[in-house]
């Protein structure tokens, strides 16, 4: 007899699910009466309730929905959710700190800004800092077998779930008291090539008169999409002709450096011994490295040197993971009223990233710009990728991440006064490691193996004699072990957690029962950053990331759901949290004096029901988010670097006679530049509100519609060097570096106090270092409106069910300081986002249609000027390719330019929207087995056929919006035991 699979739901988490628009879930059976409902928490109370909709708006999307809209984890379909209106930097992105971290940006207020709850607990931030900054969370790590549904909360949640919940809640409920068994099947690839897929999962539990046991086991694999699968955009040359420059239209590209070889002193490059280029199985090509000058029109041939067949053949267009995720959940009654639960979930990921392979420069290291070459007699630089025949394999040339989390919890719930009260008290771990495996170039070796022993020193650079056979010639595997070298970075984060929980009723007020929770907690959060010690010191890496700590939270919140008549209910919450007893992670392990941050918020919201099927409903509430412990505890990361030094141009009166160049070495030196945390920091503060309805409007069709708004003030961010020399300078003179323009303080003299503390001075004036880092400054503002449609129709041909939702961003202003213009900045991003499904269900079959639409981003030309908001926009080409001074109302005005005088005009376009269709077919072979077959991006949609019409740089499209896979199918197996 087969066994059938079900979740033990109470009918309210039913009802919770059918309102998600679980596919065709509400068609099975008759939605229960509302007077039958037991009352469950929904994201955003603590008090629990038996109407699904509460002050303020909620998303709820059940396990089903995720997998028939296509999606395979968790984390795709939180982006696709019209809230994550804001981008994040992409897993391939140049310069990435955090390649294989997902973080999500709810309401374009900054990846963050929003809390994710697993089973309405905090878990581990990502250990390392995004952005090189700060702390975010990682969406990637849930198991997706696991998940029964997901709440999506947008907007201020800070008086009922503290710091972080400033653009919103994403809370993932995993399976409980689930009963029987499911095995997932599932394998696909992209139409386009490369990009192979599978996952395997299997849940199920058991549950017996006292206990219950939920697991879930997944295995999913994402093979990496190189340049090479997309040859539409694997090389320099694939950028759109629109954006070539002059030289590029005239004698094409310059090549990538495969293997070259240049005079220091006149920069051209020494032609390859015949043949040489030939040798590594067309990775190469002998190209001519031809430069021209659009005023005279001369070309000129700087010489020959291998160039890369493809730039960007062998660059990540997607990461690669092989991750596997186990969950484990049970719980004991004990007879009494009490019932123990404990919870644990596993998360292992084996991930590839980057972009360019490894590679040298001779001499290898940070000291030479160059070498003396005895053989020649020449001052030469010697550049040099490394080829997967090389390496040894494809995987050689990529970075590996390898990440492990895990989340222990466990407590005791139960009721008091016949269950008049519930409550609840536990205790948690969760834990974040991640291992960084950089390929990169060992420098002395790569010294001793091209260059051989050093021979003195020539006109102050290391004199060599240049094995020209080993440089021209492809190593095998056996010599790249020689020089090779592989970084390693370690992280790690934690929380430690304990919350005492109380809700009921208090009594009974004149219009009905008074509804409370109450909640007390107290954690202990750090982070440490273990960068390789021989980092940019015997190899290069591109990021180091130095810093860690922990810190102490105490918080309590209380929560009052009042009702005023029948139909009006008042809901009233209010929260004290504590962050203190700061300790930073370094030799010493001190105890820093940073003191504490000490935040009250409260939230207010109404629920009026004039008639049965009509909710009227507005919620206020403030919020804030206690500096992220990078910002705090971030440990100093110095550079040398050649300066201009503006207070002294201004003192020595050399900038009234344009003397504050690099020539000037009075005002123009090297000096250190420092960056780290600031253990001063303030938390930053917000304010959000909602106003909005539910209607039932008929039968099987419900509407939505909310405005909200979201206030950011003493918002957290990086000062760079520039901008503290700048103001420096104005605090001491109240001058700028442009004669006769004064400076504005944006700040007051707070401000400038903190400025000259973060510039060292010795006793002769000049600077010996400047301290770069985080401050409380900027302020942002964002509005916008959320609309949805919900409706269900039984027809002779089958059940449908369709839902649709609408976001608009309505405006986005934000300045940097006080003093700055405050324009509208809507244009700036995605101002829109739609979604929508339709699902059918006939007999045995099933099918769902799913679409979505990203609106249309200012293209990279449009950008250019957008930092000066009363003259934005870039300007378009001359027809050779020349481009115009946007300064100068894109008029040429170079006199010796061939279009001297001409003008063009200013470009404003935009690049999108981005539409993706999915569609899925289901068809139930037995009552235990059924098969499923996915098309997602049906008609092909990818960034190459999105290109920006100006973008020059690689990915030549904005990757943030588009991607580069393309159509992907796939099949799955499900079999119920």
């Amino acid at each position: 007899m087969t066994a059938f699979r079900h979740c033990r739901h109470t009918r309210l988490s039913q009802a919770l699910l059918l309102a998600s628009l679980s596919p065709l879930a509400g068609l099975a059976q008759q939605t229960p009466a509302p007077q039958q409902l037991d009352a469950v928490t929904v994201t955003g109370s603590r008090i629990k309730r038996v109407q699904a909709e509460g002050p303020a708006p909620v998303q709820i999307i059940g396990a089903d929905e995720i997998r028939a809209q296509g999606f395979t984890t968790v984390y795709d379909m939180l982006g696709t959710l019209n809230q994550a209106i804001g981008t994040v930097e992409a897993d391939v992105s140049w310069g990435s700190h955090t390649p294989n971290a997902s973080p999500l940006n709810l309401r374009n207020l900054g990846p963050n800004r929003s809390l994710l709850l697993v089973n309405g607990r905090r878990v581990a931030d990502y250990p390392l800092p995004y952005n090189g900054q700060s702390n975010v969370s990682n969406y990637s790590n849930i198991p997706a077998a696991a998940v029964d549904r997901v709440e999506v909360l947008t907007g201020g949640a800070s008086a009922i779930y503290g710091s972080d919940a400033i653009a919103g809640v994403v809370n993932v409920i995993l399976k409980q008291n689930y009963s029987g068994d499911q095995f997932r099947m599932r394998g696909g690839t992209s139409t386009e090539g490369g990009r192979d897929t599978a996952d395997v999962s299997w849940a199920g539990g058991r549950t017996g008169d006292h206990w219950s046991v939920t697991y879930a086991l997944q295995y999913t694999s994402r093979d990496p999409l190189f340049g090479r699968d997309r040859p539409q955009m694997d090389d320099a040359s694939d950028a759109p002709y629109s954006a070539w420059t002059t030289e590029q239209r005239r004698v094409g590209f310059r090549p990538s450096s495969g293997i070259a070889l240049i005079d220091n002193a006149t920069g051209t490059r020494q032609a390859p011994p015949p043949g040489a280029c030939d040798q590594f199985g067309g990775e190469y090509y002998l190209a001519d490295r031809l430069l021209y000058n659009r005023n005279t029109g001369v070309t000129t041939n700087t010489g020959q040197l291998c160039g890369l067949s493809a730039d960007y053949g062998q660059w990540l267009l997607r990461s690669g993971s092989k991750d596997l995720s186990g969950y484990l959940y049970g719980t004991w009654e004990f007879g009494n009223g009490v019932q123990a639960w404990t919870n644990l979930a596993v998360f292992d990921s084996e991930a590839q990233w980057g972009t360019s392979p490894p590679y040298v420069q001779l001499p290898a290291g940070l000291d030479y710009p160059a070498f003396y070459d005895t053989a020649s007699g020449q001052q030469l630089i010697g550049v040099r990728q490394f080829t997967a025949s090389e390496v040894g394999s494809q995987a050689g040339l990529r970075n590996r991440n390898r990440e492990r989390s895990w989340d222990i919890s466990a407590g005791l719930r139960g009721t008091l006064a016949d269950g008049r009260f519930d409550w609840e008290a536990s205790l948690g771990r969760s834990y974040y490691r991640v291992q960084e495996r950089i390929s990169t170039v060992d420098w002395q070796r790569a010294n001793d193996y091209f260059l051989g022993p050093q021979q003195g020193t020539v006109d102050g650079l290391p004199a060599y004699t240049l094995d020209r056979a080993r440089w021209w010639t492809p190593l095998t595997p056996g010599q790249y072990a020689q020089i090779g070298a592989h970084s390693v970075n370690r992280a790690a984060s934690w929380v430690n957690q304990g919350a005492l929980s109380l809700s009921g009723r208090l009594f009974e007020g004149w219009a009905g029962p008074v509804e409370f929770a109450a909640v007390l907690e107290a954690a202990q959060q750090g982070y440490r950053l273990n960068p390789d010690p021989r980092a940019n010191v015997d190899y290069e890496v591109q990021n180091v990331d130095r810093g860690g700590g922990e810190r102490t939270r105490y918080s309590g919140g209380l929560e009052f759901g009042v009702p005023l008549t029948a139909t009006l209910t008042a809901t009233l919450a209010g929260r004290f949290d504590r962050y203190g007893d700061y300790t930073a992670f370094n030799d010493a392990a001190d105890q820093l004096d940073i003191g504490t941050q000490k935040e009250s918020t409260w939230s207010a919201g109404l629920q009026w029901r004039p008639i049965d099927s009509l909710l009227l409903r507005g919620s206020y509430a403030t919020s804030f988010r206690a500096p992220d412990m990078h910002y705090l505890l971030g440990q100093p990361s110095s550079a040398q670097v050649r300066t201009l030094d503006q207070y002294r141009c201004i003192a020595s009166g050399a900038y009234q006679i344009n003397n504050c160049t690099g020539d000037n070495t009075e005002v123009t030196y090297p000096f250190a530049i420092n960056r780290r945390g600031t253990p001063d920091l303030e938390s930053e503060l917000g304010n959000s509100w909602t106003v909005g309805f539910v209607w039932d409007a008929f039968e099987n069709l419900s509407l939505t519609a909310d405005f909200w708004r979201i206030h950011l003030e003493e918002e957290i961010r990086d000062i760079d060097e520039t901008t503290i020399l700048r103001d420096e300078a104005g605090c001491r003179t109240g001058l700028t570096i442009t004669p006769g323009q004064a400076w504005s303080n944006p700040g007051g003299a707070d401000y400038c106090a903190s400025i000259l503390a973060r510039v060292q001075r010795n006793a002769a004036g000049a600077i010996t270092a400047i301290e770069r880092g985080p401050i409380n400054l900027a302020q942002r503002d964002v509005s916008g409106i959320d609309l949805s449609a919900r409706y269900q129709l039984k027809t002779g041909v089958g059940d449908f069910q369709m839902g649709l939702d609408y976001t608009n961003l309505r405006s986005m202003r934000e300045q940097t300081y006080r003093t700055d213009p405050n324009p509208e900045r809507r244009d700036r991003d995605i101002r829109s986002k739609l979604r929508g499904s339709v699902s059918w269900l006939y007999g045995n079959w099933n099918a769902t249609v799913y679409g979505d639409r990203v609106g249309a981003v200012p293209g990279v030309r449009s950008h250019w000027g957008l930092d000066r908001l009363d003259n934005p926009g870039g300007c378009v080409p001359f027809a050779d390719g020349g481009v115009p001074d946007d300064r100068a109302n894109c008029t040429d005005t170079d006199p010796a330019s061939p279009t001297f005088g001409q003008s063009t005009r200013k470009y404003y376009g935009r690049i999108g929207p981005a539409i993706t269709w999915n569609v899925n077919v289901g068809y139930r072979i037995t009552p235990a087995m059924k098969l499923n077959l996915y098309v997602n991006n049906v008609f092909n949609s990818t960034g190459y056929n999105h290109k920006d019409p100006y973008k020059l740089d690689y990915e030549f499209y904005n990757s943030r919006l588009f991607s580069p896979v393309g159509r992907e199918i796939a099949a799955e197996y499900v079999f119920d035991f």
